[in-house]
């Protein structure tokens, strides 16, 4: 049962924040290396066409991007999807990934490109970098530089690639590497085959142990659409601002507004469980999801079950709260019961009980 103390502790902690909706991997067409079809300029009015406040651009093989003068820290989230041949150390070839890696700085970007020499980044506004050949131990240390540099690290589209057997019913080393990183779930649609399968990748992820962040990106390299959002609740609209909260986690991957929290602890981190309450709140529905007509619902997992279906609006602010059991994580979706279709995946909170080291 949800009190006025358990709303009041939930409101305080995000107290300053507003939810900003918008996409975490596009392309443009911003010269270079670039090979997305549409323009900066396109972006912006496309943004406030379809009422999105930011899109993350991640143009191969360069930074350039970063710095044209169309670029607006207020608008686009920078950094780079590079790919990798990933071997085993004896030489066999395990497969192909692609990984991104969002900045909000560019010369935090170009400082980890010069730190591994692999790369070969010729270096400055105009340099470029070729795809890397590396080993999962090497993957492992360049997810350790992202994080140092101040950047996040994502695997997306995980079951289109060709890393490992690449399935959800695979095994998770494929893709557990490191802790604290995303993995991108929706990906282009929210109703498509290939959302439902890196669904299924991240809840095995999950069951396994792994501590891996859910992400969402529609991959766009033509017109911007609104069809796989990400929803942040930040101080400001500025990119820094929302690297800070997605390199903690705490966002929802979806056009739905979640927050949720485990004592003083937000989506996305670890906390004793022992004595404290679980309080979940969902707010701004994004335009696309929004229709008064259909039956939603806020649903929260605690590890592989639901522990709480609730009955919500797309119009108004809901919450829910109960005691923290003695569960390995707390989880919260959203589900659209008139589409049948899952729109909002909110990040874990770990009890530290069974996650005694906090590697996120």
């Amino acid at each position: 049962m949800t009190c006025e103390k358990d709303v009041a502790k939930l409101e305080a902690l995000y107290a300053g924040r507003s939810v900003y909706q918008g996409e975490l991997h596009d392309h443009a067409d911003t010269g270079g290396t670039s090979d997305g079809g549409r323009t900066l300029d396109h972006w912006k009015g496309a943004l406030e066409a379809l009422q999105m406040d930011f899109a993350a651009i991640l143009d191969h093989k360069q930074v350039r991007h970063m710095y044209l003068p169309q670029w607006d820290d207020s608008i686009f989230i920078g950094g780079t999807e590079p790919g990798a041949e990933i071997f085993k150390p004896d030489g066999e070839k395990l497969g192909t990934i692609h990984y991104n890696m969002i900045f909000s700085d560019p010369k935090r970007l170009e400082a980890l490109l010069d730190e591994f020499p692999e790369y070969e980044f010729t270096g400055g506004t105009e340099g470029h970098f070729g795809y890397p050949r590396f080993t999962r131990e090497r993957l492992g240390e360049l997810i350790d530089a992202v994080k140092r540099h101040g950047g996040h690290f994502v695997f997306p589209h995980p079951s289109s690639m060709s890393y490992g057997s690449g399935k959800y019913d695979s095994s998770p080393d494929d893709w557990w590497i490191r802790d604290g990183v995303g993995i991108e779930v929706p990906y282009i649609r929210l109703d498509c085959e290939e959302t439902e399968e890196n669904y299924r990748i991240w809840r095995h992820l999950l069951r396994s142990g792994a501590r891996m962040w859910v992400s969402a990106g529609g991959d766009l390299h033509g017109c911007a659409h609104d069809w796989a959002l990400t929803s942040i609740y930040a101080e400001e609209k500025r990119s820094a601002c929302f690297v800070e909260h997605i390199r903690r986690g705490d966002y929802t991957a979806g056009p739905v507004g979640i927050r949720m929290c485990i004592g003083d602890t937000l989506m996305g981190g670890t906390c004793d469980f022992t004595g404290q309450r679980l309080v979940v709140g969902t707010g701004k529905f994004h335009r696309s999801v929004r229709d008064p007509w259909h039956r939603c619902r806020m649903e929260i997992w605690a590890d592989e079950e639901i522990v709480c279906s609730k009955e919500i609006s797309c119009e108004e602010p809901a919450y829910a709260a109960l005691d923290a059991e003695d569960h390995r994580f707390y989880r919260t979706e959203v589900f659209d019961e008139t589409r049948n279709l899952r729109i909002a995946l909110g990040n874990p909170i770990w009890n530290k009980k069974y996650y005694p080291d906090d590697q996120c």
